[in-house]
């Protein structure tokens, strides 16, 4: 139930940031959904004992997109991909965690790893719509910081 969830939660508002958003809103959903997509054979790989350790698979796959999520808060002008990229740092810290404690109750492990998805979903969708209301409002700034010379 709460996979169907959260593909419902990822498809309206990462779709909403990809199709209403500017550049790094769209970098930033699709991001999330290449790290869903990438995630779900290492989920079904692995079951419900798959939080019993860290499954290196899913480490990676966490370490890659906060590497892309920063990269996205240096470049980007936006405030939120900030705060997405905490979010994604508390769950890079949670296998963290687990990685030094094998001990940790898999339960906790599991709500410490994945409960941070969601609220990175509507920073997209909130950065998306107000994109949209800089846009109305005639507000023009550039997506992207300057390259460094």
């Amino acid at each position: 139930m709460s996979f169907l969830f959260f593909l419902l939660w990822l498809t309206l508002g990462c779709g909403y940031a990809l199709t209403r958003g500017g550049p790094p809103e769209r970098v930033a959903a699709g991001l999330m959904v290449a790290a869903f997509a990438a995630g779900i054979p290492v989920h079904m790989a692995f079951g419900a004992a798959g939080y019993r350790s860290a499954a290196l698979s899913a480490v990676a796959i966490d370490v890659l997109l906060l590497g892309a999520l920063i990269v996205l808060a240096w470049r980007s002008t936006r405030f939120w991909p900030l705060w997405m990229a905490a979010c994604q740092l508390t769950a890079v810290l949670s296998h963290i965690v687990k990685l030094v404690d094998p001990a940790m109750q898999a339960t906790g492990y599991a709500i410490q790893a994945q409960i941070w998805a969601y609220p990175m979903v509507p920073l997209a969708a909130i950065g998306a719509w107000r994109f949209r209301r800089r846009l109305r409002a005639g507000v023009i700034e550039p997506a992207w910081k300057p390259a460094l010379a």
